[in-house]
C-alpha cells in the first residue's frame, strides 16, 4: 500500500469509500434530510431513487467540490469507473473491468459518452466538456435499448445547465493553486423576452507540469452558448454551440526500468527476462537527463540494436466544436423530442506512451447524429418509441515510431449506424411494474488506409552476444514516410528517398523495399573497395483499401420493479448489448468481430427514518462473448501495432452498496463499497515470434505474464513469420477490477452567525488491480488510499464564497496505466500528485 505519513487514515475509515453519494444534505439552517437529484438516464425525468437501474450521479456543485474538471477526474464519481490516458487526447474508460485503451481514430469505446444528450464517437472529444454542469450520470452495464452505439460497459451522461426564462443571473469563479494552477469560470443567464432566454458559459484552466521534465501540463479553454425558445404552450426549442481548445504536453510517463533479455532462463518471473529497475524519484518523467541516459546505456530495440535515444517531447494542440439542438413538441396524445447534432474534433498530438520514440497523430473526426423520441401513456402502459442515426467520418495521418520498427498510416474511416428502439412500462398495480425494451441496430463501416511498416535490421552480428549497431541512426521522428526519409543523415540511405517512396507506392502489398543503411564500412576486396552497410532499412507497403463490413443486431431488456413502500424500491433486470466490430491497420489483424454481453441485475433503493438515511444495494452478473480488447500488439510480420482483437469470454459479478446519512441538520456522511470478481474466462491470442530461423525455439519469448506456447509453421504464407506464440491469459483478473473498492465522505457545516463554514472530506480505497494488458509484475498496482478535502466560507445570503481545497491529500503515487514499449521499457501514466489552492466565487 502506498500512503504517506502526512495523514494516518485508519483501515476503518478506509473501508467506507466513494463519492457515489448522489445528494447533499441541506444547509445547516434547513430541516434535516437528504436532497433529491432528478435524472434523465432512462429518457424520462425521475428521481435518482426511482430509477430502477445501476446508476451513480453527482451534481455540478459536488463536481466542483471534488475538482472534477475533465473526463480524467471522473474516477471520483463512481467506484466502478476507471479513466485512463496514455498520452495526447487518448481517453480510455473501464467499468468493472470492461473497456479498452483507445489510441487511434477508429477504435470504438466500450463506454458510451454523451454530452447534452448527444453521443460522442471519439473518446478524445470529451476533453474540456465539463462546463457549467447540472450533473453527471454514470450508468453501469449494457445500455442496449435506449442508448446509441457501443455501450456494452455502460454510459456516461454529461448534462449542462440550461437557460431559464425570466431570470437574470450569473456567476464568476477564479482560483489559484500550486503548479501555478490558474482557473477562471463564469456563466450568465439573460432573459431576451418573455419567451426567450440565453445562457453563456466559459472556463479557462492552466497548470504547469506535474513531472520534473515539465510533462503533464495543460492549458484549456471552453465556451458554450445556448438559446432557449418557448414558441407556444406546445413547442419549445433549445440550440447550443460549444468550442474547446486543449493544449499542453498531455500526460507524462514515469519510467520504471526495462525487461532485459536473459535467454534460457524459463524459471524467471517473466521467462527469459529479468527486470532492471531505474529507481527514479516519483514524478521525474521520461525526459529528465538521468532517465534518458539510463535508457541509452541499457535498452536496445530489436532488430535494429541501436541506442534508444531521441524521444520526441510530447505536445498537444486539439480543437473541438459542435452545435446541437433539442426541440420538444406536446402533441396532446404524446410528447416528441428531436435532437440533431453536428460535431468536429481536430487532434494534433505527439506523445511517447507507451514508451515510443514518437507517436504523432493528426486526426479529424466529423460526426452527425439525429435522434427522435415519441413518448406517452395508454392506460397502464408508459411507452417510448424512437429512432437514431449516426454518421461519422474520421480522416487521419499518424505514425508510431519505435526506433527500429513502426508504421505510418493515412486512413479514412466511415461509419453509419441506424437504430430503432421501443420501451414500455406496464403498471400492473400502483406498486408493481414490468419493463420491456428492444432495439434494432444496422451498422455499416468502410475503411481505407495507405500505410507502410518500417524496420531497421542490424547486420553486425558478433560471434558472441546480440547484434550491435551503435552508429546506425534510428527512424527520424517525423509524421510521414517522406518526412522521415528526408530527415535521415545525408548519405545514410544507399537508395535515394524518392526512389524508396516510388517503390513503396507501386510495390504489391507486403513486398518490401530494401535499402542498405549506413554509416558504411569500406573494405578491400580483390575487385576493389566495397562499401559494407551496417544495417538494412526495409519499408513494407501495408495498404488496406476498400474494406467494408457491417453488423445487424437486436438487443433487448426486461425488468421488474416493485415499490415496497413510497421510499423503498426493489428491482431486477436482464439486458444484453453489443459493440460493433471494426478494422485495424495491423497486417493479419485487419478486422475484428462484434462483442456481446448479457447482464443480470438485482437491486434495492431505500430511504429510511424520515428521509435521513439512504441505502442502495446492487448485485450484478455479466457475461461477455467475443470480448474486444484494444492494446499494443505485434502483427503477422512482426511489427508492433495497436490493434483491437476478440480475445474471448469473461464473467463479471459482484455487489455494490452506496449509502448517505443526514446525521444532523449540518452533518452528511456518505460512502459505499463494491466487491468485484471479474475474470477473463477465455483470453487467448497469437503473437508472432521476432526471432529468426537460426535461433533455437523458445529463444526470443514474448514479454508477458501469461502462459505461452511456441508454434512453428514449416510453410508460412508469403510475407509472414514462420514462428509464433499462442498466448493464454485465461483465468486472469480483468483489467481495472480490484476485489474491493470502498469510500467515506463527510460534509460538515458550521453556523458562524452571519456566515457558514462547510468542510468536506472524501477518501477512497482501491484494492490491488491489474493496470496493463501484458500482465507483467510491473503492471500490478498496489492497493491505495486517496483523499480530497475542502473548506468553504460563505455569508448566509450566499452571494460569494471562498474555498480552500486539497486533492490527493496523502500525495499518494497512483499509477493509472502501465505498459511496456520500445526496448522493453516499462513505463506508467500517473494520477495527479497533491494539488491545493484557493477559489473565490460570486453569484449575482
Amino acid at each position: 500500500m502506498r500512503i504517506t505519513s502526512a495523514l494516518n487514515l485508519s483501515a476503518a475509515s478506509a473501508a467506507l469509500v466513494i463519492l457515489s453519494a448522489p445528494a447533499h444534505a441541506q444547509d445547516g439552517t434547513s430541516q434535516r434530510g437528504l436532497d433529491t437529484i432528478v435524472v434523465t438516464a432512462q429518457k424520462t425525468e425521475e428521481t435518482l431513487q426511482d430509477a430502477a437501474i445501476p446508476i451513480n450521479a453527482a451534481t455540478g456543485e459536488e463536481l466542483r467540490q471534488l475538482g472534477v474538471l475533465d473526463a480524467a477526474s471522473l474516477n471520483k464519481v463512481a467506484p466502478a469507473l476507471y479513466v485512463t490516458n496514455t498520452g495526447g487526447a487518448n481517453m480510455g474508460y473501464f467499468v468493472r473491468g470492461v473497456g479498452n485503451f483507445s489510441n487511434n481514430g477508429f477504435t470504438n469505446p466500450a463506454i458510451a459518452f454523451n454530452i447534452d444528450g448527444v453521443y460522442i464517437g471519439r473518446p478524445s472529444s470529451t476533453i474540456a466538456s465539463f462546463l457549467d454542469l447540472d450533473r453527471v450520470e454514470v450508468l453501469k452495464g449494457p445500455q442496449g435499448t435506449l442508448y446509441g452505439r457501443n455501450s456494452t460497459g455502460g454510459a456516461i451522461n454529461i448534462i449542462p445547465n440550461k437557460p431559464i426564462l425570466g431570470e437574470t443571473s450569473g456567476g464568476l469563479s477564479v482560483g489559484y493553486g500550486n503548479y501555478d494552477s490558474v482557473e477562471a469560470t463564469g456563466y450568465g443567464n439573460i432573459p431576451i423576452s418573455d419567451n426567450v432566454a440565453a445562457r453563456f458559459a466559459g472556463t479557462y484552466t492552466n497548470h504547469d507540469g506535474y513531472f520534473e521534465d515539465g510533462t503533464s501540463s495543460a492549458e484549456e479553454i471552453a465556451l458554450r452558448g445556448q438559446l432557449y425558445f418557448e414558441l407556444n404552450d406546445s413547442i419549445n426549442a433549445r440550440v447550443s454551440g460549444d468550442y474547446a481548445k486543449s493544449q499542453g504536453t498531455g500526460p507524462g510517463l514515469q519510467i520504471e526500468g526495462y525487461y532485459a533479455f536473459a535467454p534460457f532462463n524459463p524459471g524467471f518471473e517473466v521467462p527469459n527476462r529479468v527486470f532492471v529497475p531505474l529507481g527514479a524519484p516519483d514524478f521525474s518523467g521520461l525526459h529528465v537527463p538521468s532517465t534518458l541516459q539510463f535508457i541509452a546505456d541499457n535498452a536496445t530495440t530489436a532488430p535494429g540494436f541501436q541506442p534508444v535515444e531521441g524521444f520526441i517531447y510530447p505536445n498537444r494542440n486539439d480543437t473541438y466544436w459542435g452545435v446541437n439542438a433539442e426541440v420538444n413538441f406536446d402533441l396532446g396524445f404524446a410528447d416528441l423530442v428531436v435532437i440533431p447534432a453536428y460535431r468536429v474534433s481536430e487532434l494534433d498530438n505527439q506523445l511517447n506512451g507507451p514508451p515510443f520514440k514518437a507517436a504523432i497523430v493528426q486526426d479529424e473526426a466529423e460526426q452527425f447524429s439525429f435522434e427522435a423520441r415519441l413518448s406517452g401513456d395508454i392506460g397502464k402502459l408508459d411507452w417510448i418509441l424512437g429512432g437514431y442515426y449516426f454518421d461519422e467520418t474520421v480522416k487521419g495521418v499518424n505514425t508510431f515510431n519505435q526506433f527500429a520498427v513502426g508504421n505510418n498510416n493515412d486512413f479514412d474511416s466511415k461509419t453509419e449506424s441506424l437504430a430503432f428502439f421501443a420501451r414500455g412500462t406496464f403498471n400492473i398495480t400502483d406498486k408493481f411494474r414490468v419493463v420491456g425494451g428492444v432495439r434494432y441496430t444496422d451498422e455499416s463501416r468502410e475503411f481505407d488506409n495507405i500505410g507502410q511498416s518500417f524496420t531497421i535490421v542490424c547486420l553486425d552480428e558478433p560471434p558472441a552476444g546480440p547484434p550491435s549497431c551503435p552508429d546506425i541512426p534510428s527512424m527520424p521522428a517525423e509524421l510521414t514516410l517522406a518526412e522521415q526519409l528526408a530527415a535521415f543523415p545525408a548519405g545514410a540511405l544507399a537508395v535515394p528517398p524518392q526512389a524508396i517512396l516510388a517503390q513503396a507506392a507501386t510495390n504489391p502489398i507486403g513486398v518490401p523495399v530494401v535499402s542498405p543503411l549506413g554509416p558504411f564500412d569500406i573494405i578491400s576486396t580483390p575487385g576493389g573497395p566495397v562499401a559494407v552497410p551496417g544495417a538494412l532499412f526495409i519499408v513494407t507497403p501495408n495498404d488496406l483499401v476498400g474494406l467494408e463490413d457491417g453488423d445487424e443486431e437486436v438487443t433487448y431488456r426486461v425488468g421488474l420493479e416493485y415499490d415496497l413502500t413510497e421510499d423503498n424500491l426493489v428491482y431486477a433486470s436482464f439486458e444484453n448489448g453489443f459493440r460493433a466490430g471494426g478494422f485495424n491497420t495491423a497486417f493479419g489483424l485487419e478486422s475484428y468481430a462484434p462483442e456481446f454481453i448479457d447482464a443480470y441485475t438485482i437491486g434495492a433503493k431505500n430511504r429510511f427514518f424520515d428521509n435521513t438515511l439512504e441505502i442502495n444495494i446492487e448485485g450484478f452478473y455479466w457475461e461477455y462473448e467475443d470480448q474486444q480488447l484494444a492494446a499494443l500488439t505485434v502483427d503477422a510480420r512482426g511489427n508492433n501495432s495497436f490493434a483491437t482483437r476478440n480475445v474471448g469470454e469473461s464473467s463479471v459479478k459482484g455487489v455494490e452498496v452506496d449509502f448517505q446519512f443526514a446525521a444532523t441538520e449540518t452533518t452528511l456522511i456518505r460512502g459505499g463499497v463494491q466487491y468485484l470478481d471479474a475474470t477473463y474466462d477465455n483470453f487467448q491470442f497469437n503473437q508472432v515470434d521476432l526471432s529468426d530461423d537460426t535461433d533455437p525455439p523458445n529463444f526470443l519469448t514474448p514479454v508477458t505474464g501469461c502462459d505461452f506456447t511456441q508454434v512453428i509453421n514449416p510453410a508460412p504464407p508469403p510475407g509472414t513469420a514462420s514462428r509464433s506464440f499462442d498466448i493464454d491469459c485465461s483465468g486472469k483478473e480483468a483489467l481495472y477490477s480490484p476485489d474491493w473498492t470502498l469510500s467515506l465522505g463527510v460534509n460538515q457545516t458550521f453556523n458562524l452567525g452571519q456566515y457558514t463554514l462547510t468542510g468536506t472530506f472524501d477518501a477512497r480505497y482501491r484494492g490491488e488491480r491489474v493496470i496493463g494488458f501484458q500482465y507483467l509484475p510491473t503492471q500490478i498496482e498496489d492497493d491505495v488510499i486517496t483523499a480530497d478535502a475542502s473548506l468553504t466560507l460563505r455569508p448566509n445570503d450566499g452571494v460569494w464564497s471562498v474555498t480552500g481545497y486539497m486533492r490527493n491529500v496523502t500525495n499518494a503515487f497512483v499509477r493509472s496505466i502501465a505498459q511496456v514499449g520500445s526496448g522493453d521499457i516499462a513505463a506508467a501514466s500517473v494520477e495527479p500528485p497533491r494539488t491545493y489552492g484557493l477559489r473565490i466565487s460570486a453569484d449575482f
